[in-house]
C-alpha cells in the first residue's frame, strides 16, 4: 500500500498536517473550555448570590413592617394600627401578645388561648431580637408559612411581642423561576439540613438526604465556592449561598450536561473543521506532491528503460535544471559512464586473461611428464630401501636376541658362582662343627675314664666294707661298665668324626677351586655380552639411520606425488581460467559500449606439448603404501600466495626440453 515515495510523502504531510490540526484543535478547546467553565462558575455564583439578595431584601421588608407595629403600641386602639401593618406587608396575618397572656388579632382567638406559650413568643424572649420561625405548614390554608416576631422592651421590662405570619408562596415561586438551564433547579435549606423550599413540593420540610444520601448539613456547606455533585443519577454544578438575616441557604443546582452545551458543540465544531482542513490538506498535498515527483517518475522510466534492454550503456539522461532530481540525472550519466570504461578494461584484461591461461596451462603439462618420470625413479628407491631397512632391520633383531642371551647366561653364571660360594662357606661350617663335635666327645671319653676311676675306687671301698658293701659294689660294677662302654663308643664317634672332617677338609678344596672356575666363567661371559651389546647397539644404529633414510624418501615421494597433484590442479586451475576468462568475455560483449580504440586482435596460445597425466596421477594417487616403514601420502597442502608473475606469451619461447627445465619454469 505505501510501495511508492509518493504515497509515502503524501501519507506522512497528511499525518503531520493531521497532528497539528488535532494539537491546535485541543489546545483551543481545553483554553475554551476552561474559560467557560470559570464563566460559568462566576455566573452561576452571581446569580446563586444575586437570588440570595433578593430573598435576603424580602425579609428585611417583612421584618421592617413587622417591626413598624411598635407603634401600634402607643395608641389607645392598636387593632387599626395591625391591620394598616398586615395590608402593607400583605401578612396571611399580624398580632400582638402581651406578657399577661393577652392577645391582640384581626382575627377572634379561640377562648384560653396563651401567646405566651407559642413557639413564635418564647423565641422572641430567648433571643431577644427580631426572629424568624422554621416553616410550617398552615393548619387551615395548608400553605407554607414562616412568622416574623419581634419583642419589645426586654425580658426584665417585657411589654409585648409583635408578630406576622408570612406565606412563603413568594419565595417558593422565586426559588421555582431560577433555571439557568430547562432541567436546573434551586431549593432553600435551613442550617438543620431541612428543606424549606424545592421545585418538588414532597420535599418540602424534608431532610437533605431526601435528595442525596450522601448530602447533610455539613457538605452542603463545602459548596459555597461551588462544586460538581450527582443527584439521582445526573451531574450537577451545585452553588450554595447563605441568606442574611436568616439561617436559610439558598442552593442552586445547575444541569452540567446543559451547561456546558456549548462546549460539546465547539469541540464537535472543532472537529468537523479540523477533519475538512485535513482533508483539504491531503488533497492539496497531494496534488503538490505528485507534480514535484513527476520528473522523478520521468528519471525512474529512464532508469527501467536503461535497465530493461540488452545492456546498451551508451544512452545518457538528459539533465535540466539544478535541483536534486537534475543531480541524480547527472551523477547517474557520471556513473554509467565509470561502469563502461571498467567494462572495457575487463574485455581487454579478459582476453589477456585468457592467453596467459593458455600458457600455464601448456607449461603445466611438461612439469607434470617431469614430475611423473621423478615420483616413477622415488618409487623404484624407496622399494630398494625398502629391502635394505628390512635386512638390517633383521640382523638388528638377530644381535638383539643374541644380547639378550648373552645376559641372560651372565646372570645364570653369577648365580652359579653364588651357589658355589654359599657352598664353600656351608663346607667351612660343617668342618668347623665336626671339629668341635670331636672336641666333645674328647670330654665324653675324659668323663668315661674319670667315671671308671670312681667306679674301680668305689669297688674298692665296697670290698673293704664286707658284706655292707656289697650292694654298692654291684652298683660300682655297673657304673664300671657302663662307663667302658661309653667310653668305647666315643673312640669309634672320634674315628668316624676325624674321617668326616678329612672328607670335608678335601671337599671344601674341590669348591674353592670349583668357585674359582665359577668367577672366571662369569667374566667370560660378561666380556661376551658386551661384545654382543656393541654389535646390538650398532646394528640398531643402521638401522635407525636406514630408517631415516627410508622416511626421508618416503617425503620426497609423498612430495613428489604432491607436487603432481599440484600440478594437476594447476592444470585444472589454468583451464578453468580460460573458461571463465571466456565466460567473462562473453558476459561483457553482452553490453553495447563505445570504443575509444580499436582492439588488438589476440592470438590464442601455441600448444608445445600435450600429456595425457590423469592415469600417471591416479596411480601415484592409488600407489599402495610401504610394507613396513612407508606412510601414507598426506593431503595435498595448498600452494602458498605469490605475487603475480608475468608469463610469456606463446610463441615467444619454446618449452624447455632438458631436465632442468621444469624447475625454470
Amino acid at each position: 500500500m505505501l510501495s511508492s515515495l509518493r504515497t509515502k510523502l503524501i501519507v506522512i504531510c497528511a499525518l503531520i498536517v493531521a497532528f497539528a490540526m488535532i494539537a491546535l484543535s485541543a489546545a483551543n478547546i481545553i483554553s475554551v473550555r476552561s474559560d467557560t467553565l470559570e464563566t460559568l462558575h462566576t455566573q452561576m455564583a452571581q446569580l446563586t448570590e444575586t437570588h440570595a439578595a433578593n430573598i435576603v431584601e424580602w425579609v428585611r421588608s417583612k421584618r421592617t413592617i413587622t417591626s413598624a407595629m411598635k407603634q401600634a403600641l402607643k395608641q389607645s386602639d392598636p387593632l387599626p394600627a395591625v391591620l394598616e401593618a398586615k395590608e402593607a406587608g400583605a401578612f396571611d396575618d399580624a398580632y400582638i401578645g402581651y406578657p399577661d397572656k393577652r392577645m391582640l388579632s384581626p382575627h377572634p382567638m379561640p377562648a384560653g388561648y396563651d401567646p405566651t406559650a407559642r413557639p413564635w413568643y418564647k423565641q422572641a424572649v430567648d433571643a431577644g431580637t427580631p426572629v424568624l420561625t422554621a416553616p410550617y405548614v398552615d393548619a387551615t390554608t395548608g400553605k407554607l408559612v414562616v412568622t416574623f416576631a419581634e419583642p419589645v422592651g426586654d425580658k426584665n421590662d417585657l411589654k409585648a411581642v409583635l408578630g406576622s405570619d408570612v406565606v412563603l408562596d413568594t419565595v417558593v415561586r422565586n426559588v421555582a423561576g431560577i433555571k439557568p438551564t430547562p432541567n436546573s433547579f434551586a431549593f432553600i435549606v435551613d442550617k438543620n439540613g431541612v428543606i424549606i423550599t424545592h421545585p418538588n413540593k414532597e420535599l418540602a420540610l424534608k431532610p437533605i438526604s431526601a435528595l442525596d444520601p450522601a448530602l447533610t448539613a455539613q457538605s452542603l456547606a463545602s459548596f459555597s465556592q461551588g462544586g460538581e455533585i450527582t443527584l439521582n443519577g445526573v451531574r450537577y454544578l451545585l452553588y450554595v449561598h447563605p441568606i442574611d438575616g436568616t439561617d436559610w441557604s439558598l442552593a442552586v443546582a445547575t444541569n452540567y450536561g446543559e451547561a456546558t452545551h456549548s462546549i460539546r458543540a465547539l469541540m464537535t465544531t472543532s472537529a468537523v473543521a479540523a477533519i475538512l482542513a485535513i482533508a483539504a490538506a491531503a488533497l492539496l498535498l497531494t496534488l503538490t506532491i505528485t507534480g514535484l515527483l513527476k520528473r522523478l517518475g520521468v528519471v525512474r522510466d529512464a532508469l527501467e528503460d536503461i535497465a530493461s534492454g540488452e545492456g546498451d550503456l551508451t544512452r545518457r539522461i538528459d539533465t535540466h535544471g539544478n535541483d536534486e532530481l537534475a543531480q541524480i540525472a547527472s551523477s547517474f550519466n557520471s556513473f554509467v559512464e565509470k561502469i563502461a570504461g571498467t567494462l572495457r578494461q575487463i574485455r581487454d584484461a579478459s582476453e589477456s586473461v585468457k592467453t596467459s591461461s593458455g600458457e600455464i596451462a601448456s607449461g603445466n603439462l611438461d612439469l607434470s611428464g617431469r614430475t611423473e618420470q621423478q615420483a616413477g625413479s622415488l618409487e623404484e628407491t624407496a622399494s630398494a630401501m625398502e629391502q635394505l631397512t628390512s635386512t638390517v632391520k633383521q640382523n638388528a633383531d638377530n644381535a638383539r636376541q643374541a644380547n639378550q642371551l648373552a645376559v641372560s647366561a651372565s646372570e645364570v653364571a653369577t648365580q652359579g658362582g653364588a651357589v658355589v660360594a654359599q657352598v664353600v662357606d656351608t663346607m667351612g661350617s660343617i668342618n668347623t662343627s665336626a671339629r668341635k663335635i670331636v672336641d666333645i666327645i674328647s670330654v665324653i671319653d675324659g668323663i668315661a675314664f674319670q667315671t671308671n676311676i670312681l667306679a674301680l675306687n668305689a669297688a674298692v671301698e665296697a670290698a673293704r666294707a664286707g658284706e655292707q658293701g656289697r650292694g654298692f659294689a654291684v652298683v660300682a660294677s655297673e657304673v664300671r661298665s657302663l662307663a667302658q662302654r661309653s667310653a668305647t663308643a666315643a673312640k669309634e664317634i672320634k674315628v668316624l668324626i676325624d674321617a668326616s672332617v678329612s672328607e670335608v677338609d678335601a671337599g671344601s678344596q674341590l669348591v674353592e677351586q670349583a668357585g674359582s672356575t665359577m668367577t672366571e666363567v662369569v667374566s667370560s661371559v660378561r666380556r661376551v655380552t658386551d661384545i654382543v651389546g656393541e654389535i646390538s647397539a650398532a646394528s640398531q644404529e643402521q638401522s635407525a639411520g636406514i630408517g631415516e633414510i627410508g622416511r626421508a624418501i618416503t617425503m620426497m615421494d609423498q612430495a613428489t606425488q604432491q607436487n603432481a597433484a599440484l600440478v594437476e590442479q594447476a592444470a585444472a586451475a589454468a583451464q578453468s581460467l580460460q573458461e571463465q576468462a571466456a565466460n567473462l568475455a562473453k558476459a561483457v560483449a553482452g553490453f553495447k559500449l563505445h570504443d575509444h580504440a580499436q582492439a588488438a586482435p589476440v592470438r590464442k596460445p601455441e600448444v608445445k606439448r600435450t600429456v595425457d597425466i590423469t592415469p600417471s596421477v591416479a596411480a601415484l594417487k592409488n600407489k599402495p603404501a610401504a610394507a613396513s616403514t612407508k606412510t601414507a601420502p598426506a593431503k595435498p597442502k595448498p600452494a602458498p600466495e605469490s605475487k603475480a608473475v608475468s608469463v610469456p606469451k606463446a610463441g615467444r619461447k619454446e618449452a624447455a626440453t632438458d631436465d632442468n627445465s621444469w624447475e625454470e619454469f
